[in-house]
Protein backbone atom coordinates (compact mmCIF):
# COMPACT_ATOMS: atom_id res chain seq x y z
CA UNK A 1 0.00 0.00 0.00
CA UNK A 2 1.40 3.40 -1.01
CA UNK A 3 1.69 6.26 1.40
CA UNK A 4 -0.62 9.21 0.85
CA UNK A 5 2.40 11.51 0.32
CA UNK A 6 3.53 9.37 -2.62
CA UNK A 7 0.06 9.43 -4.18
CA UNK A 8 -0.20 13.21 -3.82
CA UNK A 9 3.30 13.71 -5.21
CA UNK A 10 2.48 11.47 -8.18
CA UNK A 11 -0.76 13.37 -8.83
CA UNK A 12 1.01 16.75 -8.63
CA UNK A 13 3.80 15.58 -10.94
CA UNK A 14 1.22 14.29 -13.43
CA UNK A 15 -0.73 17.56 -13.32
CA UNK A 16 2.45 19.63 -13.79
CA UNK A 17 3.40 17.45 -16.75
CA UNK A 18 -0.01 18.08 -18.34
CA UNK A 19 0.32 21.85 -17.77
CA UNK A 20 3.80 21.83 -19.29
CA UNK A 21 2.58 19.87 -22.31
CA UNK A 22 -0.32 22.29 -22.76
CA UNK A 23 2.03 25.29 -22.48
CA UNK A 24 4.41 23.77 -25.01
CA UNK A 25 1.51 23.14 -27.38
CA UNK A 26 0.40 26.79 -27.24
CA UNK A 27 4.01 27.98 -27.59
CA UNK A 28 4.50 25.87 -30.71
CA UNK A 29 1.19 27.14 -32.15
CA UNK A 30 2.32 30.75 -31.67
CA UNK A 31 5.86 29.88 -32.78
CA UNK A 32 7.48 31.42 -29.72
CA UNK A 33 10.59 30.39 -27.86
CA UNK A 34 9.75 29.68 -24.22
CA UNK A 35 13.28 30.69 -23.26
CA UNK A 36 12.38 34.30 -24.14
CA UNK A 37 8.69 34.34 -23.19
CA UNK A 38 7.31 32.96 -19.95
CA UNK A 39 3.99 31.24 -20.61
CA UNK A 40 1.89 28.99 -18.41
CA UNK A 41 -1.36 27.49 -19.67
CA UNK A 42 -4.05 25.94 -17.51
CA UNK A 43 -7.71 24.97 -17.79
CA UNK A 44 -10.07 25.70 -14.91
CA UNK A 45 -13.85 25.29 -15.06
CA UNK A 46 -13.89 25.08 -18.87
CA UNK A 47 -11.93 28.33 -19.18
CA UNK A 48 -8.46 28.56 -20.63
CA UNK A 49 -6.07 30.50 -18.40
CA UNK A 50 -2.95 31.97 -20.00
CA UNK A 51 -0.38 33.45 -17.61
CA UNK A 52 2.74 35.42 -18.45
CA UNK A 53 5.09 37.81 -16.69
CA UNK A 54 5.31 40.30 -19.57
CA UNK A 55 2.52 42.78 -20.29
CA UNK A 56 3.55 43.23 -23.94
CA UNK A 57 3.39 39.48 -24.49
CA UNK A 58 -0.01 39.42 -22.74
CA UNK A 59 -1.27 41.95 -25.29
CA UNK A 60 -0.08 39.70 -28.12
CA UNK A 61 -1.90 36.77 -26.49
CA UNK A 62 -5.12 38.83 -26.29
CA UNK A 63 -5.02 39.38 -30.05
CA UNK A 64 -4.52 35.64 -30.64
CA UNK A 65 -6.84 34.24 -27.96
CA UNK A 66 -9.46 33.02 -30.44
CA UNK A 67 -6.83 31.06 -32.36
CA UNK A 68 -5.44 29.61 -29.12
CA UNK A 69 -8.92 28.62 -27.90
CA UNK A 70 -9.72 26.93 -31.21
CA UNK A 71 -6.40 25.03 -31.11
CA UNK A 72 -6.99 23.76 -27.56
CA UNK A 73 -10.59 22.79 -28.38
CA UNK A 74 -9.36 20.67 -31.28
CA UNK A 75 -6.41 19.20 -29.41
CA UNK A 76 -8.32 18.16 -26.28
CA UNK A 77 -11.71 17.64 -27.95
CA UNK A 78 -13.46 19.95 -25.50
CA UNK A 79 -15.50 23.15 -25.71
CA UNK A 80 -13.89 25.96 -23.73
CA UNK A 81 -16.17 28.79 -22.57
CA UNK A 82 -13.51 31.50 -22.81
CA UNK A 83 -9.96 32.61 -22.37
CA UNK A 84 -8.50 34.56 -19.47
CA UNK A 85 -5.09 36.19 -19.75
CA UNK A 86 -3.22 37.22 -16.61
CA UNK A 87 0.03 39.03 -16.07
CA UNK A 88 1.91 37.53 -13.14
CA UNK A 89 4.37 39.86 -11.42
CA UNK A 90 7.96 38.79 -11.82
CA UNK A 91 10.06 38.19 -8.74
CA UNK A 92 11.64 41.41 -7.51
CA UNK A 93 15.40 41.56 -7.77
CA UNK A 94 17.27 41.43 -4.51
CA UNK A 95 18.27 44.83 -3.22
CA UNK A 96 21.98 45.29 -3.66
CA UNK A 97 23.92 47.15 -1.03
CA UNK A 98 26.06 49.86 -2.59
CA UNK A 99 28.60 49.52 0.23
CA UNK A 100 29.42 46.00 -0.93
CA UNK A 101 29.92 47.00 -4.56
CA UNK A 102 33.54 47.37 -5.48
CA UNK A 103 34.72 49.33 -8.47
CA UNK A 104 38.08 50.39 -9.81
CA UNK A 105 39.15 53.51 -11.66
CA UNK A 106 42.06 54.11 -14.00
CA UNK A 107 45.31 55.58 -12.69
CA UNK A 108 44.74 58.68 -14.84
CA UNK A 109 41.34 59.27 -13.18
CA UNK A 110 42.93 58.68 -9.77
CA UNK A 111 45.57 61.32 -10.53
CA UNK A 112 42.88 63.82 -11.54
CA UNK A 113 40.94 63.15 -8.34
CA UNK A 114 44.09 63.58 -6.23
CA UNK A 115 44.88 66.84 -8.04
CA UNK A 116 41.35 68.14 -7.37
CA UNK A 117 41.46 66.98 -3.73
CA UNK A 118 44.67 68.91 -3.06
CA UNK A 119 42.93 72.24 -3.77
CA UNK A 120 39.79 71.56 -1.65
CA UNK A 121 39.56 73.24 1.74
CA UNK A 122 36.80 70.96 3.13
CA UNK A 123 38.67 68.22 5.01
CA UNK A 124 35.90 65.60 4.76
CA UNK A 125 35.41 66.11 1.02
CA UNK A 126 39.19 66.05 0.44
CA UNK A 127 39.51 62.73 2.33
CA UNK A 128 36.64 61.19 0.38
CA UNK A 129 38.15 62.20 -2.96
CA UNK A 130 41.55 60.83 -1.91
CA UNK A 131 39.90 57.59 -0.80
CA UNK A 132 38.04 57.38 -4.11
CA UNK A 133 41.30 58.07 -5.95
CA UNK A 134 42.88 55.12 -4.16
CA UNK A 135 40.65 52.58 -5.94
CA UNK A 136 42.94 52.12 -8.91
CA UNK A 137 42.48 49.30 -11.43
CA UNK A 138 44.73 46.38 -10.73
Amino acid sequence: MKKSKQLVSKHIAQHLGELNELSNSVASLLQIDRNFHTLWVSIKKNKLLLMTDNSSFATQLRFQQALIQQHINQKLLIKLKGVTIKVIAAKPHAFEQTKEKCFRISSQTANVLSYIAADIEDDELRERLQKLGGKIEG
